[in-house]
């Protein structure tokens, strides 16, 4: 142990210093694009791709009527997103919003998942009903996409260094009470702490930027490392996924809209656990009660019920291994055929051509 310290501490910058630059991708326009957003719409495009070619496609959908989804979905999510941190950040006089711009600007942070799910949720009923699409098909398909989606989206808050739980506790730690912002924990703790993070099967460039020195969430106490609670998150979604995947895949009690069930169980008692460790809640009001905790408590409840009623009550009772992998299922509502539409991009470049051809024409005319 005495010469594995000593070696870290030769080798590794215990205090590492993130250049705030690190955290834009490029720039488009003059305008800074930042990896949080880069890294959430790669996530949100992956899970659609997947989600199209996989099922989508073979059950009859369009890719128009995929894609158009997708970037309409991702408006109205992206608009929930921001809606439910405002309301609750403002409720609680956590953050005092003094124009409209302050309101609608989420560049230097505040968007909460929970509003975007809701979001997104409305608006896939409603698409749904315009294109005559099975909703509880979709819903099947989509669940566990999105979740794939806010498994990677979570890095996000890698890069950003955010969603961070409490200070990586050690014994050595108790020596220093009481900590407080001007605290300077010396190279042993520090070590010790990285230590810890290692022992929890936290990869070491995860543990680098885990170092936070300065923050205004509430539960930031001093400089030193801190638990990565978005990295937790993130694997113990990506675990649930595999898990559901392949039981859907293979037992055939499992049925379509079961994806509904899984969704809100799984995330809610992962996103319940992590609540509690994070130190930037959301809170209700003056109440002291977390947002995320009761959103996740309700979120369990409604799967739960969900799960359980339709049984009762034989609701599609249609299993998953036969409508989505062993049969010509149709996700069409019955009597409307997949439209023939093309694909969203090659009607921009039939735009382009036609407007082309227009000019052409117009300049044989004046010759």
């Amino acid at each position: 142990m005495i010469l594995f310290n000593i070696f870290s501490m030769l080798l590794t910058d215990l205090r590492p210093v993130i250049d705030p630059d690190s955290k834009i991708a490029f720039s488009l326009f003059g305008i800074s694009i930042a990896w949080y957003a880069v890294i959430i719409l790669s996530g949100a495009l992956i899970a659609t791709i997947y989600g199209y070619y996989r099922f989508g496609k073979p059950l009859g959908l369009s890719s128009d009527t995929v894609f158009t989804g997708l970037v309409l979905g991702l408006l109205f999510g992206i608009i929930g997103a921001r809606l439910y941190y405002v309301i609750f950040t403002a409720s609680s006089g956590e953050i005092h919003y003094d124009s409209i711009m302050d309101i609608i600007n989420p560049r230097n942070g505040g968007l909460a998942i929970h509003g975007g799910i809701i979001a997104a949720a409305i608006f896939l009923f409603v698409y749904c009903r315009k294109k005559h699409i099975k909703l509880i098909y979709l819903l099947e398909i989509a669940m566990p996409l999105i979740l794939f989606a806010q498994v990677v989206g979570r890095w996000g808050n890698f890069i950003n260094q955010e969603a961070f739980g409490g200070l990586v506790k050690v014994d050595a730690l108790k020596t220093m009470e009481p900590l407080t912002n001007a605290t300077i924990l010396p190279d042993s703790i520090l070590i010790a702490q990285r230590e810890a993070l290692s022992k929890l099967l936290v990869p070491e460039f995860v543990i680098n930027r885990m170092y936070i020195q300065s923050s205004s969430a509430t539960g930031f106490i001093c400089a030193g490392y801190y638990y990565p609670t978005f990295y937790f998150e993130s694997i113990a979604n990506l675990i649930g996924i595999v898990i559901y995947m392949i039981i859907r895949k293979y037992w055939k009690k499992v049925l379509v809209g079961d994806g509904i069930s899984f969704y809100l169980i799984w995330y809610g008692i992962v996103r319940l656990f992590i609540e509690l460790m994070r130190t930037d809640p959301l809170m209700l009001g003056k109440t002291g009660i977390r947002v995320a905790v009761l959103t996740s408590i309700i979120y369990i409840i409604l799967g739960l019920v969900f799960l359980i009623v339709r049984r009762i009550l034989k609701y599609k009772m249609i299993s998953c291994k036969e409508a989505l992998y062993d049969s010509n299922s149709s996700i069409m509502e019955e009597g409307f055929e997949t439209p023939k539409e093309p694909f969203i991009f090659k009607k921009i470049v039939d735009f382009f051509k036609r407007k082309n051809s227009e000019e052409d024409n117009s300049q044989e005319d004046e010759e």
